[in-house]
């Protein structure tokens, strides 16, 4: 996790201007609090730094406390100077240049979500498979790691050989595809999940890259072990809703490797 200056859990206050300390060169960020919907930060650049064109995943805004730069936002440029207030919302290209040395706080948010992002089938249908996911789940997922290897042995390396080895990763996965199943009408109740899995992702430097590597893997051992069962109903709502959940972990280890500035 990362080290912050404040806690989530009480309440603070603080001078910022107390806080800037420039680096010799380049920048430095100093998290002043987090939590999984909002993280503040604060950003001192040297004389002669610029952050190039970017996007950021979630929503994004600059209080100026000192210095002066100009900010471009989808191409058009804006004064930096204290006092300046700036929004934009998750993936809006923008970048900074520096004129003196600046400091400003940044903030970044949760955009807003829909409730529900699968549709009312599909969640019936996934739903329907939560006792059969209980009962082969396991079978399912070492099938899943048998083809993903198979066919994809550069990814091999990042999963723990003994854990493979006795059993307990297939069985792991196992038990969070019956949760996701189970929970798919109240996803809010898999948030804590999420986080857990999410930082050992980071841990391990997953990419959102090897999602659709991992989604293709596990919907054919489905259609391996569930022979009849898994027809094109099922198949097409789990589809779906293995996209949702991807989506939902690539967005949340994004966040968390911002966080870490990687």
């Amino acid at each position: 996790m990362t080290n912050t200056v404040f806690s989530s859990h009480s309440s603070a206050s603080t001078t910022l201007r107390e806080l800037i300390q420039y680096p010799d060169r380049g920048l430095s960020k100093k998290v002043l609090l987090a939590d999984e919907n909002c993280q503040y930060t604060l950003l001192c650049l040297r004389k002669g730094t610029n952050i190039s064109e970017h996007t950021a995943s979630r929503n994004a805004s600059i209080t100026v406390i000192e210095g002066y730069g100009t900010f471009t936002l989808e191409e058009k440029e804006i004064l930096l100077e204290p006092g300046v207030f700036l929004f934009m919302p998750a993936n809006t290209r923008h970048a900074v240049k520096t004129r003196d040395n600046l400091a400003f706080l940044l903030t970044l948010s949760e955009p807003s979500q829909p409730k529900n992002q699968l549709s009312k089938h599909t969640i019936d249908v996934v739903k329907s498979t939560a006792p059969i996911l209980k009962k082969n789940g396991k079978q399912i997922t070492t099938r899943m790691y048998e083809i993903m290897f198979g066919n994809h042995p550069e990814v091999k390396e990042q999963f723990d050989a003994s854990a493979q080895a006795d059993g307990s990763q297939p069985t792991k996965l196992a038990t969070a595809i019956y949760s996701y199943a189970s929970h798919i009408d109240n996803l809010d109740a898999l948030k804590s999940a999420v986080e857990k899995i999410a930082h050992r992702h980071v841990q391990t430097h997953v990419t959102a890259e090897q999602y659709p590597i991992v989604g293709e893997s596990l919907l054919q051992a489905m259609k391996d072990v569930l022979g009849e069962i898994a027809t094109d109903e099922v198949m097409a709502a789990w589809t779906e809703a293995y996209g949702v959940l991807a989506e939902i972990f690539i967005n949340r280890e994004h966040q968390i490797y911002e966080s870490q500035g990687v």
